[in-house]
């Protein structure tokens, strides 16, 4: 997720473990390889290019094991400009973190369609509600940051509310 779109959305089936050799082949490689490569400055979040300038990002992940692995720290030194090694990641807070927002969003406006039946149906509907996401949503969720900061540090860590 950037200021202005998101990386393209990865379903995984339900028997399909994220250990690190999927996340860095199907996921790093794949799926956020492809969205850094897009050019396209206008669309939706899902298509758009994801950043003006490609040399001005943090990557940054949480806490999985699939994240924290050997092999997954590795490829992303090596393959990404400017990525914080897991001992530099800020606490796993939803206050810290506007992709739990925009997640927050997208299952407001999944649960305004019909009931999904079937994964299939599950997964249609997020991209659907994902594609309706306006940009601004994105720069609002982002530009808020500083201010969550600052109220994370004053909170002493501790939830920081509305």
């Amino acid at each position: 997720m950037s200021f202005r779109a998101v990386s393209e959305l990865h379903f995984i089936s339900k028997c399909q473990t994220i250990t690190a050799e999927y996340y860095v082949n199907e996921i790093l490689n794949g799926s956020l390889m492809s969205s850094l490569l897009r050019q396209p400055e206008q669309g939706n979040i899902l298509t758009r290019k994801l950043l003006p300038d490609m040399s001005r990002y943090i990557f940054q992940q949480h806490g999985a094991p699939a994240h924290t692995a050997k092999r997954a720290q590795e490829w992303c030194n090596t393959n990404l400009v400017e990525f914080w090694h897991k001992s530099q990641w800020p606490g796993n807070s939803p206050d810290l973190n506007p992709i739990e927002n925009l997640w927050s969003i997208v299952k407001q406006e999944i649960e305004l369609m019909d009931t999904p039946t079937n994964i299939s149906m599950l997964e249609k509907h997020i991209k659907q509600a994902c594609s309706q996401i306006l940009p601004e949503t994105l720069e609002n969720l982002v530009s808020g940051m500083p201010k969550r900061m600052k109220l994370c540090i004053k909170q002493k860590g501790g939830y920081i509310g509305k």
